[in-house]
């Protein structure tokens, strides 16, 4: 492995671990409540891990891409939830790459403190009804009129948005040749026209909020513009999933590595009797773990070095292949060795499942094209007859 996890990243590691088992693993309540834990979350933004990959001078902790991988595989590992680890993820990617990534002096200064110490938070508004976030099928839009930008339009799938302080709100301001453009905009929760219409309960990943917002003639003044204007859908949602995708990894691995833990704790506690074949597929699933966590590593190490990698879209496809195999084999382990589940290995469980197949259907676009790719390289692929 090219990426190595050097001295500031175990330092990271063992922040983490003792933060997830005093104030996470402890709660029971995670996992069913409706309502959103502040107090770790205030106290997430003490510790500073609320800022992780913000730079010190805004009170983060100065840390990257792969020491959120890392930070998130510890969090679920040891406080044993992916719903908080999530929120905290989204929150973290959208302070950094978007706020970070494409704000200005002012708005850094805005904003980037507050956000570090957990004092804010930050929904991304990209995807609506019927649409995803695809750019031909939404239709909020932001007419300018002077110094203003009239917002009108519904947002869908907002992680993070009923706590959210600030809304990242994705809308068309334009059309060039026949395209839609699209700008970004950093609009307060208290803005007059803003209000969020419906909380969104999955089923899986509690305690992390998910809302629907509704702009009607919602006012933000061009100083709200968070990038290029007309340039946000190319410079910031088409990498942002890839990123999530990415620093999703860490939770993915870490929740796994709980999955086995609870699974060998209940063979022993029901005297399961560890056949060979049994040995044989908790081997395996070790493989796959260890193998998937190789792969999470490196991809955040991609995306920190600022390069195009060529393999980094066969990289997350593969990691989702293998993550979904892990599951299918724990299934059919649990079947064979009629282990009888706990609630904790239930719900860990369920998220992990459900979490594995977001944007599945992204993902085979993305398979599609390497394929047709491939083809359309015929010289460097075919055989020479003679």
């Amino acid at each position: 492995m090219s990426t190595a996890i050097k001295e500031n990243l175990i330092t990271i590691r063992e922040q983490v671990a003792r933060f997830a088992e005093q104030n996470i693993a402890c709660r029971d309540d995670l996992h069913t409540m409706d309502g959103f834990p502040f107090d770790i979350w205030h106290k997430m933004g003490q510790e500073r891990l609320l800022g992780l990959n913000l730079p010190e001078t805004y009170g983060g902790l100065g840390g990257d891409y792969l020491s959120t991988v890392v930070a998130g595989e510890t969090l679920v590992q040891r406080g044993h939830n992916m719903g908080l680890a999530l929120s905290w993820l989204v929150h973290l990617i959208v302070s950094r790459f978007l706020i970070m990534g494409f704000g200005n002096k002012s708005q850094h200064d805005e904003y980037l403190r507050d956000l570090a110490s957990g004092r804010i938070t930050a929904s991304l508004a990209a995807s609506e009804k019927g649409a995803g976030a695809h750019p031909k099928h939404l239709k909020t839009s932001g007419n300018r009129q002077d110094d203003l930008f009239v917002l009108n339009g519904e947002k869908t799938y907002l992680t993070n948005g009923p706590i959210a302080d600030l809304f990242i709100v994705l809308a068309i301001t334009g059309v060039d040749a026949g395209r839609n453009r699209f700008t970004s905009f950093i609009v307060p929760k208290e803005t007059e026209g803003l209000s969020i219409t419906r909380q969104i309960d999955f089923g899986f990943l509690r305690p992390s909020p998910h809302c629907e917002i509704k702009l009607n003639d919602c006012s933000v003044h061009v100083s709200n513009i968070l990038g290029k204007e007309g340039f946000a859908y190319e410079d910031m949602i088409r990498p942002f999933r890839e990123i999530e995708e990415t620093c999703l990894m860490g939770p993915i691995v870490g929740g796994m590595e709980r999955q086995i833990e609870l699974l060998v704790s209940l063979i022993r506690k029901q005297g399961v009797n560890p056949t060979d074949e049994l040995k044989s597929e908790l081997g395996e699933l070790k493989s796959l773990l260890d193998t998937l966590r190789i792969m999470a590593y490196e991809a955040g190490g991609m995306v920190d070095s600022d390069t195009n990698h060529t393999e980094f879209v066969s990289l997350l496809l593969s990691f989702r292949k293998l993550s979904g195999h892990f599951q299918s084999l724990f299934k059919a382990i649990m079947s064979k060795s009629k282990v009888e589940e706990d609630s904790d290995l239930v719900l860990i469980t369920n998220d992990l499942v459900n979490t594995i197949s977001i944007a599945k259907y992204v993902a085979q676009i993305k398979q599609r094209k390497l394929g047709e790719a491939l083809l359309s390289e015929r010289d460097s692929y075919e055989i020479n007859p003679q």
